[in-house]
């Protein structure tokens, strides 16, 4: 098939039809018309434009010059007819099609070889709403929604600056999905910018499905536990990560926006931080730490001491944990085990679970399992606070992605200390910090 629109329309009609299906596609629809004594024909897909724009901006003007006398250009006649504010011409089929799939209305006339596409798209989308899973105390109660030009929107409405730079693109061959990059001009550095741009360019795939399909595509090391780069709902927070020379990508389709480079403690970070007194925030930070700390070491930390160390534990509560002990079929490391993955399925149950009902199904099987197993003396009574303190610290942890990585993280410390006791988390301890220090 050509590429270039011709001024015949019975070859655009033609070609349009058949690159859109349109013989199986019942959405893509087609309304033929006639303007300055010309045929004339507009495609757009039902359910993606606004039926009122498009009979009053578009239809309308154009059936008012149906038998018109054509003075000038036709391209140019069409443009001061219809009144759209975005409204451009494109010479391929390509770039037609495109702007059909994409919700945009495509104008085709005979004798004008162009196309002209008006931006009237108008679809179901979600309101802006509370973040859902970065709730604050202090600061703005808005989270981005699944519409690009409103997470845009959204950003601009905190930085009133014209240095606020937006660079639309699309990634994806066979489905491309559009995106835009944004960054402060005088606060980015431009090597970084750059390398960004780069990998986006160099991205081959059909299709992009989320945003954290993109992310794994641009990390540096993707067999890492770690998140190398930050997603966020919370367009304060993306603003903020703008302001400290970061770059922010927003995609069409995703409630979430990426943030990138980022250090570990950007991982820990959270908009109250900015909101409150430093006293309080440096405050919240390390029990944040604490609780990172709790989660990836104290199971560890218990079986090996108990396991190998127990000299290291005083007397009273190495006496009280032999006593319970042994009235327990099982090994402590296969209690540990046992009580970590079932916290970890009482975690994944209730986030599951829809609503207020997840978070009671959380507490109540918590509490009922842990005091069943102590009761049955399946667990002593001990090992169930480490547990359940090793859990409270995973969900002190902001970023779901680290909350992640600190968990499958204490199962890799927990079998080390059941094999080689301290010494093992020690040196595993030391591999991990130097693994960190290398990765960008």
């Amino acid at each position: 098939m050509p590429e270039k629109i011709s001024s015949s329309l019975e070859q655009n009609l033609s070609v349009l039809e058949a690159r859109l299906f349109r013989d199986v596609n019942t959405d893509m629809t087609r309304r033929d018309f006639r303007v300055f004594r010309r045929e004339a024909a507009v495609y757009f897909v039902d359910g993606l434009v606004s039926s009122d724009f498009l009979q009053h901006y578009i239809l309308t003007p154009c059936q008012e010059q149906t038998d018109a006398p054509l003075a000038a250009d036709l391209q140019d006649a069409l443009l001061q007819t219809i009144h759209v504010g975005d409204a451009k011409a494109v010479s391929t089929y390509a770039e037609a099609v495109d702007a059909i799939v994409n919700g945009k209305a495509v104008l085709v006339a005979d004798g004008m070889p162009a196309a002209l596409c008006f931006d009237i798209r108008y679809f179901v989308r979600r309101g802006i709403a509370p973040p859902l899973t970065e709730s604050v105390v202090n600061g703005p109660h808005q989270g981005f929604n699944e519409a690009l030009r409103d997470n845009i929107t959204l950003l601009r409405r905190i930085l009133h600056t014209p240095e606020l730079i937006g660079e639309m693109s699309t990634i994806g061959e066979a489905s491309p999905t559009n995106i835009c990059v944004m960054y402060l001009k005088n606060a980015v550095d431009g090597q970084m910018l750059q390398r960004v741009k780069n990998r986006l360019a160099g991205i081959r795939v059909d299709q992009v499905l989320s945003i954290g399909a993109l992310e794994q595509l641009l990390e540096d090391k993707p067999f890492a536990l770690l998140p190398q780069c930050c997603l966020t709902e919370r367009p304060d927070r993306a603003a903020s990560f703008l302001l400290e020379g970061q770059v922010v990508i927003v995609m069409d389709g995703a409630p979430q926006v990426l943030a990138m480079p980022i250090s570990f403690l950007h991982l820990f970070h959270t908009p109250d931080d900015t909101s409150m007194r430093w006293q309080y925030g440096t405050f919240l930070r390390l029990i944040r730490l604490l609780g990172a700390l709790c989660t990836l070491l104290l199971p560890g930390l218990f079986v090996a001491a108990v396991t190998f160390h127990p000299e290291a534990l005083p007397v009273t509560l190495l006496t009280a944990i032999l006593e319970s002990q042994a009235q327990v079929p099982l090994s402590i490391p296969a209690e540990t085990l046992l009580m970590l993955l079932m916290f970890n399925l009482i975690n994944e149950a209730g986030t599951r679970v829809p609503g207020v009902v997840g978070n009671s199904l959380g507490t109540v099987s918590g509490l009922i399992l842990g005091q069943a197993a102590v009761e049955a003396k399946l667990v002593h009574p001990l090992l169930l606070i480490v547990v359940a303190v090793a859990s409270l610290g995973s969900y002190a942890i902001p970023d779901y992605s680290l909350g992640m990585a600190f968990r499958i993280g204490q199962l890799v410390f927990l079998a080390a200390g059941c094999v080689f006791g301290l010494y093992g988390i020690a040196l595993l301890m030391a591999v991990a910090v130097v693994r960190l220090c290398s990765m960008t």
